[in-house]
């Protein structure tokens, strides 16, 4: 039965994550929002799989102390490696950025070949190669792992004439275009950000946001579960594993001025 005062629990590693509430808060702007970034143990993308795994299970335990609706693994790292974890676990909708940005490049492609920007454990985890060829099985995936990008964005480098973030992107891109892609998916929820840099590099190629899909299949999912909240007006609450007052600041890169709510600090 719908609960309009529901939630939709988000969670990520740190603030990436970010952009795919953002593309949630343009898509279903009543929507009741919890977003969990897990700071004291960012980045994932440089630990083992069985620390990820932890830290997912504490992540969504802690959003289960809400009413929430559906789920939403904000990040890469952690839907390539806890996704079957977490499904296993706790019972209610589950939505990744992993397979809707595959699914979106495996129908896009027109020469099927497929270039993946990620972090390194995305990278290592192949979850994307098997994503795309569940939806194209003859897809030629080139993945690459691009470490530099995170801190840049979190130093606010991602506008696309900043010629340091030319300078960087322009060494991966052309790792890509060597392999004659013609699709690239932004592998990382930091990455969005630099989605106007990449598209002004390589204009000629077809890039996909892994935020922006993530937020298109979870409206469809919870239009199609008849879950979607009709009453006007959204609650937004952000709690973090540490400094509530950096992750607000940094937040602003990311959202602007549409955080519409306050940030905790909370012990997980």
């Amino acid at each position: 039965m719908k609960n309009e005062s529901s939630y939709i629990g988000i969670f990520d590693s740190g603030i990436g994550g970010l952009t795919v509430a953002r593309s949630v808060f343009r898509l279903m702007p009543n929507e009741n929002i919890i977003y969990f970034g897990d700071t004291a143990h960012l980045p994932y993308g440089t630990k083992s799989d069985k620390q990820i795994r932890e830290y997912a299970v504490n992540d969504v335990t802690f959003l289960q102390n809400f009413d929430i609706k559906a789920l939403v693994i904000a990040c890469n790292t952690a839907d390539s490696v806890a996704r079957e974890t977490l499904e296993e676990k706790f019972h209610l909708p589950i939505f990744g950025v992993i397979e809707p940005a595959s699914q979106r490049a495996a129908k896009i492609t027109r020469n099927g070949r497929i270039g993946i920007m990620a972090t390194k454990a995305t990278v290592n985890s192949r979850a994307y190669d098997r994503m795309i060829r569940k939806y194209n099985p003859d897809a030629q995936i080139f993945s690459l792992a691009c470490p530099l990008l995170v801190p840049l964005v979190e130093n606010g480098r991602y506008q696309k004439d900043d010629p340091v973030v030319k300078l960087v992107l322009s060494e991966y891109l052309e790792e890509l275009k060597k392999e004659d892609v013609d699709t690239i998916v932004l592998g990382c929820t930091h990455y969005p950000l630099l989605e106007e840099a990449v598209r002004s590099l390589v204009p000629e190629l077809s890039v996909i946001s892994s935020s922006e899909a993530a937020a298109r299949s979870l409206k469809a999912g919870l239009e199609a579960e008849g879950l979607l909240k009709e009453t006007s007006g959204s609650i937004r609450r952000y709690y973090v594993s540490d400094d509530a007052e950096h992750f607000r600041e940094n937040a602003l890169i990311f959202v602007g001025d549409q955080l519409g709510g306050e940030v905790e600090q909370v012990t997980v």
